[in-house]
């Protein structure tokens, strides 16, 4: 990143909210704020057993899904959490995507319908999409000629973000989304770690590295990471094969730096691993990365 650059990515940081992706990717990968983000959502502590930011979810026959926050919790099934920015056309059947990509993750080849687990899919939109004044709004499946609710096992919340009663939870959890400054913010908990990104010089180093990184994984991710059946998109558009190892080379970066924030470290013979992997083999990585806990997990992956 050359100084200029940097220069704007600082500039940007520091007008960040909860809204824009970078702070999104930093704050809620860590596990206290998502537990904080889930308290305000669902007004009772959920328990959580795994939690990830930026998750893919593979599809070798179609689109992938990128899930902003996916939770694997105890009592409450899969919460899928999307943080947006401006309202979207086709919110539901956008969700309706979403809510098939973590049914074709989290169900075994095998396993019987009842054993499936419940999932939620939350957009936390900054405006109020369908312009009511209401804090949330909860969908469900119903029977239209007698109105009882069918249980599917799926809802799907619409959070609206101008909500401003700030007596209730979910008003002070929209204030602080919308808050550019973090001694603004009712949470402790999400304050402390805004602070952190935008204020300590650890913090906003790490911030610049995760703007570059989504800088690249923008760049690249039509042509390799939505890698479907082995072959590399940009090779179907007619890249050289220097073009198409350069990107290989790219995303193999990305991943290294994405397990180094997960898990801390990574020892050089797992990166070196990395490194001289084929794209088959960073498409797996990228898209189990949530079930990823320790090294020996990446061994699962690389040899």
């Amino acid at each position: 990143m050359n100084a200029k650059t940097k220069k704007d990515v600082l500039s940007d940081i520091k007008i960040m909210t909860l809204f824009n992706t970078p702070m999104i990717d930093a704050v809620f990968s860590h596990k206290e704020c998502v537990k904080e983000l889930l308290y305000s959502l669902f007004e009772q502590h959920i328990h959580i057993r795994k939690t990830q930011t930026e998750y893919f979810v593979s599809n070798l026959h179609g689109k992938e899904a990128r899930l902003d926050i996916l939770v694997e919790s105890i009592d409450h099934g899969f919460i899928d959490i999307e943080i947006q920015k401006e309202n979207i056309e086709y919110l539901c059947k956008r969700a309706r995507f979403y809510f098939s990509g973590m049914d074709n993750h989290v169900v075994e080849k095998g396993e019987f319908y009842e054993g499936m687990p419940d999932c939620y899919v939350i957009f936390i939109c900054q405006k109020d999409q369908f312009k009511k004044g209401l804090p949330m709004y909860h969908i469900h499946n119903t029977v239209d000629e007698t109105g009882e609710r069918v249980n599917n096992g799926q809802e799907l919340i619409i959070v609206n973000g101008e909500y401003r009663d700030e007596s209730t939870l979910i008003g002070k959890l929209m204030h602080d989304f919308s808050c550019i400054d973090p001694n603004e913010m009712y949470s402790e908990v999400l304050k402390r770690w805004m602070k952190y990104y935008k204020e300590e010089e650890g913090g906003v180093s790490e911030m610049c590295e995760i703007c570059e990184q989504l800088k690249e994984m923008g760049r690249i991710e039509g042509e390799l990471i939505g890698i479907s059946k082995g072959e590399i998109i940009g090779e179907k558009r007619g890249y050289t094969n220097d073009k198409a190892e350069g990107k290989i080379e790219k995303a193999s970066q990305i991943t290294i730096n994405l397990l180094k924030r997960k898990l801390g470290s990574l020892p050089e013979y797992i990166i070196s691993k990395i490194k001289d992997s084929d794209e088959m083999t960073l498409d797996a990585l990228a898209f189990n990365i949530f079930d990823i806990d320790k090294e020996e997990d990446i061994l699962k992956y690389v040899h």
